[in-house]
């Protein structure tokens, strides 16, 4: 059921009290429960008692939201506070906040989504075209009438939205930002909180956990531990995940040793060719993420830029995960444990794993 986003949404700055600052919030409250493997999310007790879930930036650990359910009883503070109505509709700006709801609590009060047309087949997908979720994408991301039509009490969405002057009810969503695949995978705890279900978040989580962990000790003592780099192209330009992000913990978890030891406060690091280069002479295997509806092969690779061809000599072994094939961003997000399983084959025995979701790169 809609609310209206005047009940959903409650204006902390308005209220005149004396502000706390984010930074001193985990001092000044009681801390609940702490997440296993996530860092951008735990809960506390407020200084009313009020059960509050803190939002921040795994990466910075900066305090950016505040979430509870009905009217803030706290004080006022110098984050975005939004207050959850009962049974409210959720919309998202994300695929990836999609398969969390579903894994964890469901889809019943998925209300609309700004990018309905990267969902990728399978059972999300079928629930936005049998229920009728809203293609919400248009201008600056949102479609701002159909967003006041359907008058969420509740907005999944990147930090990098703002939403503030039209006092939608925006809750940041930092999965991304994570640095273990679990802590990705256990976004689905305070998505499922929200919709007043934690308990089926947490079971589900459990699950996933548990699957990921059975994998996590199958390389053995003793295993090769190749040098691994994964990344991607685009418009020349290299981009490849930092050394203290979920794709290298896959790497490590996966019995190899990461390549890339720089770090960036946004999970990619921006790579010159020259700088590939250097990175891939010293790589056992280069994984490329590419995206490609029928099949990206040696010669897309230098159609982009014939220099390429360095690359591909400089390396031992290219393999790719298209995720036009594979739900890289969506559904693999909450199975963290079929890429894991994947990269063991490959990294330990030099085979395509069971899900297939890396291939040699093919030749023409």
């Amino acid at each position: 059921m809609a609310v209206t986003l005047g009940a959903a949404l409650l204006c902390l700055g308005l209220l005149g009290c004396q502000t706390v600052a984010s930074s001193n919030l985990r001092l000044a409250w009681t801390d609940l429960d702490a997440p296993q493997h996530a860092q951008g999310h735990s809960w506390h007790l407020n200084s009313a008692g009020q059960v509050t879930l803190l939002l921040s930036n795994p990466r910075s650990r900066k305090a950016l939201c505040a979430v509870v359910h009905g009217n803030w009883q706290g004080e006022a503070l110098e984050i975005p506070c939004v207050a959850l109505a009962p049974e409210s509709g959720v919309v998202t700006s994300s695929t990836t906040h999609a398969h969390l709801l579903h894994a964890g609590v469901g889809l019943d009060r998925w209300l609309g989504c700004n990018s309905l047309s990267y969902l990728a087949e399978g059972l999300v997908r079928d629930h936005a075209i049998q229920q009728a979720v809203v293609d919400l994408a248009g201008d600056g991301g949102w479609n701002v009438e159909l967003m006041e039509a359907l008058s969420p009490g509740l907005v999944l969405g990147s930090p990098a939205y703002d939403l503030s002057t039209r006092g939608w009810p925006l809750v940041p969503v930092t999965e991304y930002l994570e640095a273990h695949p679990l802590g990705r995978a256990e976004w689905m705890v305070p998505l499922a909180w929200m919709l007043g279900d934690s308990a089926a978040g947490a079971q589900a989580y459990m699950q996933v956990r548990d699957r990921y962990e059975a994998f996590a000790g199958q390389h053995g003592v003793g295993s090769q531990e190749p040098t691994v780099l994964m990344g991607s192209v685009a418009d020349g330009v290299w981009h490849a995940p930092g050394q203290n992000t979920f794709v290298a913990r896959w790497v490590e978890d996966a019995g190899g040793q990461y390549a890339l030891t720089q770090e960036d406060q946004n999970s990619n690091v921006a790579l010159g060719l020259e700088q590939v280069l250097e990175h891939a002479a010293q790589c056992d295997l280069w994984m490329m993420v590419v995206h490609d509806p029928d099949s990206f092969t040696v010669s897309d690779l230098l159609a982009q830029d014939p220099k390429h061809q360095a690359l591909l000599d400089a390396t031992d072994e290219v393999w790719v995960c298209n995720t036009a094939k594979h739900d890289y961003f969506g559904a693999l997000v909450v199975q963290p444990e079929i890429i894991l399983e994947d990269l063991i084959s490959t990294m330990q025995f030099g085979g395509i794993g069971p899900h297939e979701t890396f291939k040699p790169m093919p030749t023409p």
